[in-house]
């Protein structure tokens, strides 16, 4: 538009002629004007009626792609907060965020709570999510990060972030069912079977803070002797994640599952589930649990040691396997009968379906592990490496007793020899492995099919404890520590709905956070943003395989691979802004219309 001031210059009243536009600095805020051009003094024109005719078609041509003119003072200098770069993109997982209405639940459960706290839990909850995905640390760090989101309110202080850990803590189950629902609506659930599976987190803490403390020494997954607390995760057939339950870290994985289960099916009104599972959690207890509840399972089976004996008939009878062209996989499907109990604990004969199979690609695996295993104890044997004693062993003395005088026997010595015997016995397994299932209607290819989707509730773990840093875990009240798991559990969702957006085409966590964590900007002097690259990392050549599947070779290309995983993203959410110099308004715009479809 056109505006007209009235100036006085040198003692005189002049007419300053300038064509500007309105903008808002920011959401909620009142409107602002800003120069585009200035012409100077209608009273110092020649023409003034041409003068007028000039300023009235720049006005009507005006664009949004109108050259501009950026002014920087000469004397700038570093840390004056002018230069500073603020990320932007996580308004598309704030998108993903907002389409699970945490904030709406979050307010509800403050009225109904009567909460009357300084601060907002759901600007700290959404903050600590989305720093969860973008820069995962501990809660003291991310609170240092918490000016680098563009436009996000963030009028909080640590102690607050650490007040509010009670609260989520408090709503943690309320919250799952919540985002439950959420997903049903939106995305839709198919939970005619669910994955679990169990894992563990370390805290670096010597010993555990009293009876009550969740941090427990238990069998790490990790191989750790830090103490830990286990997470049982309940996962659907599109690899979103259901529910989580923390306990204890030693808790025995076998008795996680009856009490989530039975807590899945009471929250979110299920019906018959089927579960599937690995043979961690294949106990006759948990086989009972879930039969006599109506549910079913699918879960692998040991084959060696007492549970796999009964196998070996079937396993080594060369008849009845079925294979393929080229035998490298066969298999033996069968009914068999088994003992199991009811809900009374009597005895009742069962029928379930087994599945035997072998593979030549994990026959040849599991034999190079072995040979290399071989070696090493080869090489502790000539020189007593790898033979360092921990736990128990370290204070526990070895002495040769006579069996029938119970006599100390002196002057004897221990001999130590690679047990070949059995090596030879292990090797009888390679490449075998064993299904049982309840579902008697399902056939060898949907026993796999069915069973090969666990690999993406490991997959989620190893999201959470490496992309996500869920651990070390930092904090130390159970409170805190379930709130923590929360928080990591959610983020994970959110990772989890952009991956089944994104269909086949799905980036891996890093490499989403990586593209979104370096979408950053710069706020600019009269309203303008300027937009720094996102890219940074040379992408490789990729080629179809003999499979026909696209692989990454080792020749570099002309491409860069966050920038092409940041158009991606943006395809999926159905954006295309690109431009380096947009206007304030232009690009708070383009944020605002970053939504789900």
């Amino acid at each position: 538009m056109i505006r007209k001031d009235r100036v006085k210059r040198g003692g005189v009243i002049k007419t300053h002629i300038r064509v500007v536009e309105g903008y808002r600095p920011g959401p909620g805020m009142p409107t602002k004007q800003r120069t585009i051009r200035s012409f100077g003094y209608f009273e110092d024109q020649p023409d003034p009626e041409a003068f007028m005719a000039m300023v009235e078609e720049f006005d009507a041509n005006f664009k949004d792609n109108v050259p501009l003119r950026i002014e920087v003072a000469a004397n700038a200098l570093m840390y004056g907060g002018e230069n500073r770069r603020q990320n932007y993109g996580y308004k598309f997982l704030e998108a993903v965020y907002n389409l699970l209405e945490i904030n709406s639940f979050i307010k509800d459960y403050e009225k109904s709570h009567r909460f009357r706290g300084e601060y907002s839990p759901g600007d700290i909850f959404k903050f600590l999510v989305l720093a969860r995905i973008l820069w995962p640390e501990s809660k003291r760090a991310s609170c240092q990060r918490k000016d680098s989101f563009y436009g996000m309110h963030t009028d909080f202080t640590l102690p607050d972030i650490y007040r509010s850990l009670d609260l989520f803590a408090d709503f943690e189950v309320e919250l799952q069912r919540h985002l439950n629902e959420r997903v049903k609506k939106t995305i839709g659930r198919d939970l005619s079977y669910a994955f679990y599976d169990v894992t563990n987190y370390f805290f670096e803490i010597d010993f555990p803070n009293g009876e009550d403390d969740l941090r427990k020494r238990g069998v790490s997954k990790e191989h750790r002797t830090d103490p830990i607390a286990a997470m049982g995760l309940f996962m659907d057939s599109n690899g979103l994640p259901v529910s989580m339950s923390v306990f204890p870290g030693n808790t025995s994985d076998s008795l996680t599952l009856q009490p989530t289960m039975k807590d899945i099916k009471d929250s979110y009104g299920l019906g018959r589930l089927i579960v599937v599972a690995d043979k961690g959690l294949n106990s006759s207890k948990n086989i009972d649990a879930i039969v006599y509840n109506g549910d079913g399972f699918v879960f692998s089976q040991i084959l060696k040691g007492k549970k796999g004996q009964r196998y070996n008939e079937k396993l080594f009878d060369s008849s009845g396997w079925t294979s393929n062209e080229k035998d490298t996989y066969r298999f033996k499907l069968f009914e068999e009968e088994y003992e199991g109990k009811d809900q009374d604990g009597k005895k009742e004969i069962r029928v379930r379906k087994v599945l035997l199979y072998w593979s030549k690609a994990e026959a040849d695996m599991a034999r190079r592990k072995r040979e290399e295993k071989l070696e090493k104890a080869a090489r502790s044997v000539k020189n007593n490496a790898y033979s360092i004693k921990k736990g128990v062993d370290e204070y526990t003395k070895e002495n040769i007793v006579d069996i029938d005088t119970g006599e100390i026997l002196e002057n004897t010595k221990k001999l130590r020899s690679v047990d070949l015997e059995k090596a030879e016995q292990n090797a009888m397994y390679d490449g075998y492995f064993c299904i049982i299932t309840s579902e008697l209607d399902y056939d060898e290819r949907k026993i796999r099919q069915v069973y090969s989707g666990l690999w993406q509730i490991e997959q989620s773990f190893r999201i959470m404890k490496t992309d996500l840093y869920a651990r070390p875990v930092f904090v130390r009240k159970n409170e805190h520590i379930r709130a923590h798991f929360l928080i990591c559990f959610v983020a994970l969702l959110v990772i989890r709905i952009i991956q089944h957006r994104m269909g086949e085409k799905a980036l891996s966590a890093e490499r989403i956070a990586r593209a979104l964590g370096t979408a950053t900007c710069q706020v600019l002097k009269g309203g303008i943003i300027h937009l720094d690259d996102v890219g940074g990392a040379i992408a490789f050549q990729k080629v179809r395989n003999k499979k026909g599947e696209i692989v990454d070779t080792l020749v570099y290309s002309d491409k860069d691979e966050i920038a092409l995983d940041y158009k991606l993203i943006q395809e999926t959410f159905g954006t295309n802004f690109y431009n380096v110099y947009p206007r304030q308004e232009v690009f708070n715009k383009f944020l605002k219309n970053i939504t789900v479809a």
